[in-house]
């Protein structure tokens, strides 16, 4: 799959500073995670790395999964507790979601 235009890195971006990986839980919906990083799948698999932001799925009903495709609205899901976020040069969390 190729890289969307406006998701594409440029020469642009390789001479600007480094910036943080950031991690943000949404109310009711997907963890976005954006800046430099990289995801691996249980099967080491790496996922959606021609993106500087990818959304992971949290009802554990997406297609897509690890990605989240917006299946979360359609079947009512709610996040519990606060939305937790993390900011750093290394971020790593592991990703736990129901099946069904």
């Amino acid at each position: 799959m190729a890289p969307r235009p406006d998701t594409a890195a440029t020469d642009a971006d390789a001479a600007r500073p480094a910036r943080a990986t950031s991690l943000t839980a949404y109310p009711d919906g997907p963890v976005v995670l954006r800046g430099p990083f990289r995801l691996v799948d249980a099967a080491g698999v790496e996922v959606g790395t021609h993106r500087r932001a990818v959304a992971l799925c949290r009802c554990g009903h997406s297609r897509l999964g690890p990605l989240c495709d917006g299946t979360h609205r359609s079947i009512g899901f709610r996040a519990p507790g606060g939305p937790p976020q993390a900011v750093g040069p290394r971020v790593t969390v592991p990703l736990c979601a129901e099946d069904g």
